[in-house]
């Protein structure tokens, strides 16, 4: 039976918002205003479309009203239809706000029980829309004027991802990724598509693919193989590529100007803050050497970012990161300051992981596995520069994509196990060394495997590595096993790998309790999918003991590590709560329901200071007391 525990809340550390779509448009009385679409975290708000007024940067907001609905990862504005459609994430809904009637519309689903995340929406010569989801690699046609959905499904029986263009002249083609990124054209008379042109192998990393639409209307491929037009479903070598219009830049902005042919731009995107938007008249309104620029201020409201990752810091005080964008926070329980310091890496993912080393923090972060590092007792400002604080690090290799686990200390040097990038197998085990600013990375420590779980057994002098089956985002695993992996970290070699007769899916947790004995939660196949909590002993390389894990009635471990010890016992935890073991022992029982409880669940693992256990449940920062004395 759960303990009777009480969860209070924190506060909301990071109001912010993600998949920004910056785009010209019209108002009620067909006057030229801004939209941008704005999405915030799952289960922390519905998306919301504000239309912005050029003059004084006000914003009037229109939610969605799906609950799930929480991200416009696809957006464009029609001018045939004066209106906005959007693809909301990850409620797989098709959205129109039209200026009109001032209202945000849920259209339909787009490919029901099977596009969850819109990847693409382009707009044909003859009006109609076409989609293109993940995770079934699916092609929708929506028809503005009927409200007709014409589903056609797969675009390719491997891949997960489409992204369809429309060309001027009718040509519908979409490009396919990750795993082997080419590109399927589709006609729209017969429903018929077939894949053209050069395929590239993003695992190997050979070759790459772009489809492009370009300044004449028409669509061609960019690619290792040279340059082709496509026309129908063909793809005819050319010599030449015009010069590339897309209908965003890289910055999800709008590429149409506003009816003067001012161009504008978000000039604080790569903070992720999407308050100032600075707009620039074309040349020939204004006189030479005129400051031609002149910035809005927007003043919309998120009900806040969610939370990824909670740790504790080498000072009694809290810290982690939001998601989708990555914010750095910091809570000191002494004082109650709840502080929101920005950016903490280039990237605008997450923070994976979290780890301490000679007082300072190092933040791994997605996408791209990059590493920043953060002096707590200095002041705050994030940048790349040697005085900069965080200090962005660099990228730790080539392959990593989702940094999942860290340990700090073993040869001097901080460790990072990854996730590979999209489309590819085998992730890695990299280091950095603060003592020298170098780098090194290996990968494939078991074939097609990916760390996903790290701990430290000073006593043996080794770094336990445990692994999983699954590859980067867009992949089926390829491994039928995964296992465990002892590592030198002097000599930067592999020891000893093994699964003890276990067929391993993934190894989600690691805590070494010293004399070569560790705690593992192992998710295996043997003989039926389960769960266990076991006691290893690596230097007997045997199994002390095990318990099972019922998901049932405890919930599913989470992604990022969460054991932690408090008192005799080791705690865990799940999205429902937690639970916990006596040491020694690996006899499992639920130590709190937060359902039960009347709280909201953990989606972010925590940080113990003390006897409380700080976490994250959506956009929230909770605390939970526990019972008995800290270690």
């Amino acid at each position: 039976m759960a303990l009777s525990l009480t969860a209070r809340v924190v506060g909301i550390p990071v109001r912010s918002v993600y998949w920004v779509w910056l785009m010209a448009g019209e108002d009620r009385s067909g006057a030229p205003c801004l939209y941008t679409t704005m999405g915030q975290g799952d289960s922390c708000g519905p998306l919301f479309v504000c239309q912005i007024d050029l003059q004084t940067g006000a914003c009037r907001s229109f939610r969605a009203q799906l609950p799930n609905a929480n991200y416009p990862t696809t957006a464009i504005w029609s001018r045939r239809r004066r209106g906005l459609f959007i693809g909301a994430a990850y409620a797989g809904q098709l959205y129109r706000f039209d200026p009109r009637s001032e209202t945000l519309e849920a259209l339909g689903a787009i490919n029901p029980q099977q596009a969850t995340f819109p990847c693409q929406i382009d707009e044909a010569p003859d009006g109609t829309l076409y989609i293109g989801s993940y995770p079934a690699c699916d092609l929708t046609r929506y028809a503005p004027g009927t409200g007709e959905f014409i589903r056609y499904g797969r675009m390719d029986e491997t891949d997960q991802y489409f992204y369809p263009v429309c060309g001027a002249d009718g040509t519908v083609a979409g490009r396919v990724g990750f795993t082997r990124p080419h590109v399927v054209a589709f006609d729209p008379q017969t429903g018929e598509h077939r894949a053209i042109g050069p395929v590239a192998d993003a695992n190997a990393r050979e070759g790459f693919v772009e489809l492009l639409k370009c300044a004449d209307g028409l669509l061609y491929i960019r690619s290792h193989a040279g340059i082709f037009r496509v026309q129908g479903l063909e793809a005819r070598a050319v010599e030449v590529l015009p010069p590339p219009r897309p209908d965003f830049d890289d910055s999800q902005t709008s590429t149409q100007p506003l009816p003067d042919g001012s161009t504008y731009r978000f000039l604080d995107r790569h903070t992720a803050e999407f308050r100032q938007i600075e707009i620039i008249p074309p040349l020939s309104v204004w006189p030479l050497g005129a400051n031609r620029r002149r910035m809005i201020y927007l003043d919309w409201e998120s009900d806040g970012s969610g939370l990824f990752v909670v740790r504790a810091g080498p000072d009694g005080k809290v810290y982690g990161s939001s998601y989708l964008p990555e914010h750095f926070f910091s809570f000191d329980p002494l004082t109650g300051a709840l502080l929101n310091h920005g950016a903490c890496t280039i990237n605008q993912g997450e923070a994976y992981s979290i780890g301490q080393l000679d007082g300072r923090l190092y933040i791994a972060s997605y996408p791209n596995g990059y590493l920043s590092v953060h002096d707590p007792a200095k002041p705050y400002r994030f940048g790349a520069d040697r005085a900069a604080n965080p200090r962005h690090l660099g990228r730790m290799d080539d392959t990593a994509c989702r940094p999942l686990t860290m340990v700090t200390g073993p040869a001097g040097k901080v460790w990072v196990g990854s996730i590979p990038d999209y489309g590819m197998w085998g992730g890695t085990l990299a280091w950095y060394d603060p003592k020298t600013g170098t780098f090194g990375s290996h990968r494939h420590l078991l074939p097609d495997c990916a760390p996903h779980t790290l701990a430290w057994l000073p006593e043996l002098d080794r770094i336990l590595v445990g692994l999983t089956i699954d590859g980067g985002s867009g992949t089926q695993p390829r491994a039928a096993r995964a296992g465990l992996v002892l590592w030198d970290p002097a000599a930067d070699c592999k020891t000893w790998e093994g699964d003890f007769g276990l067929r391993i899916r993934t190894v989600y947790d690691l805590y070494a309790l010293g004399n070569g004995l560790v705690y593992a939660m192992i998710h295996h196949f043997n003989p039926a999918s389960r769960m266990e909590l076991m006691l290893l002993d690596l230097r007997a390389r045997a199994i002390c003991a095990r318990g099972s894990f019922d998901t049932d009635l405890l919930g599913t471990p989470m992604q990022l590590s969460s054991f932690f010890r408090h008192g005799d016992w080791l705690y865990g935890a799940t999205y429902k709560g937690l639970y916990r073991a006596r040491f020694g022992t690996t006899a499992v029982e639920p130590a709190w329901d937060a359902a039960a409880a009347g709280a909201p669940a953990p989606t972010a693992p925590g940080g113990l200071v003390g006897a409380t256990w700080y976490f994250g449940a959506a956009a929230r920062l909770m605390a939970l007391s526990l019972p008995g004395a800290s270690n």
